[in-house]
């Protein structure tokens, strides 16, 4: 897939320089506390996502597609001094509810969804301790049935512990969600919430072929 840099309004963290940042496809063998060179990794995710819309009630959606992760170089060539500035450069996800019909899950184009990976303040200096990933994430939600397009002002966090390899593929994760994270509409931005997020798991998938990842935007096409 082509590599697109894309002018951003807001960055929520450092960008990562896509220059010489090659894209990584399957097959790959990910090898644990080894800090991997800079690249875009190109994985699978799957999502468990509950949302409420004032006045249709509440629905939990499973999500499936895939994502674009830029790496930066590693601080240091150890794992235990290693430190990753990650960001996220594209995403794509589809899901159904009865309730609301289809929902596309893309990026917020004007803004860089970032992170990190590091050892947390506990375990700094550990040759073999597992690092903790955060990403701050600015989404989009599409659905057409309702005619809503949704995004999110607050960042959705999404966190993943226990990380013993880079990127932290086949890893369960959690979206950092306090009670509710309010979602906008794009038609009347300023207004009220149009819905909310109430929860969000998610899981890392493996490395994708070009064709496998083609083959997602096609299908996704014919519905």
């Amino acid at each position: 897939m082509a590599t697109t840099e894309f002018p951003k309004k807001i960055a929520y963290g450092p960008e990562v320089n896509l220059q010489n940042c090659p894209d990584v496809f399957a097959p790959q063998t990910v090898p644990e506390f080894t800090p991997p060179p800079t690249g875009i990794d190109n994985l699978g995710i799957t999502s468990t996502d509950t949302f409420s819309v004032p006045g249709l009630g509440e629905a939990t959606v499973e999500f499936q597609g895939w994502v674009r992760v830029a790496r930066s170089k590693p601080t240091a060539e150890s794992w235990d001094r290693a430190e990753v500035y990650t960001n996220l450069i594209e995403m794509y996800m589809r899901g159904e509810s009865e309730a609301f019909g289809p929902i596309i899950v893309t990026l917020q184009p004007d803004i860089l969804s970032t992170g990190m990976i590091r050892n947390p303040r506990a375990t700094e200096g550990h040759d073999t301790a597992a690092k903790a990933c955060r990403m701050a994430v600015a989404a989009q939600f599409e659905l057409p049935k309702l005619g809503l397009q949704l995004f999110n002002r607050e960042p959705i966090e999404l966190t993943i512990d226990n990380v013993k390899s880079i990127p932290p593929a086949g890893s369960p994760g959690k979206g950092q969600i306090y009670f509710v994270l309010p979602l906008f509409s794009r038609a009347d931005p300023d207004g009220k919430p149009a819905a909310y997020l109430t929860s969000l798991k998610f899981r890392m998938g493996g490395y994708l072929t070009p064709a496998q990842m083609q083959s997602a935007d096609t299908q996704a096409l014919l519905h």
